[in-house]
């Protein structure tokens, strides 16, 4: 059995406005269209997630309704855990390891340095900072989500917008 797990660092949001709290940022108009490209981009590698698990700050939130709306994930199948926002590689790692082991492929949204490091820890050191849309993916070979800290990859890839314009 075969699990893939996306991870996805949220899209470009607004600049910090005064008046905003950092959690209430929106996502930029380029923001929206990068999520969409990135997701159009999966999508046409056959990447569809089962579930997607977000951060419930509101740029991470909109990120993933971009990648649902193009990928047809159903809107029950979009999971937000406040625990995402700028929460721990390990953080962030817990929530994925509770997640159902008949979904095969989770993507998973949230901001840095988190999601950074926990690509890192996964790759094992071959990823490093992640800019905003940038998605890791990771293959495990195993059947339950609680071993992939215990495994190793059989695949690592790491795709960033600039990427896609090479295509």
């Amino acid at each position: 059995m075969i699990k893939t797990l996306l991870l996805v660092r949220h899209s470009k949001p607004e600049s910090r406005i005064s008046n905003l709290k950092d959690y209430d940022r929106s996502l930029t108009k380029e923001g929206i269209s990068d999520s969409k490209k990135m997701a159009v981009h999966l999508l046409e590698s056959g990447i569809i997630p089962d579930y997607i698990v977000t951060s419930s700050a509101n740029r991470a939130i909109e990120t993933a309704y971009c990648f649902a709306e193009i990928m047809k994930v159903p809107e029950a199948k979009v999971i937000s855990s406040r625990n995402f926002y700028y929460g721990s590689p390990h953080t962030i790692l817990d929530e994925v390891l509770l997640l159902p082991d008949e979904a095969d492929c989770l993507l998973v949204i949230a901001h840095n340095p988190g999601i950074s490091e926990l690509s890192r820890i996964l790759s094992s050191g071959k990823s490093s900072f992640m800019n905003n849309t940038q998605v890791s993916i990771f293959v495990f070979e195993t059947e339950k989500w609680s071993m992939i800290e215990k495994v190793k990859p059989i695949a690592f890839k790491s795709v960033e917008l600039e990427d896609l314009d090479k295509l």
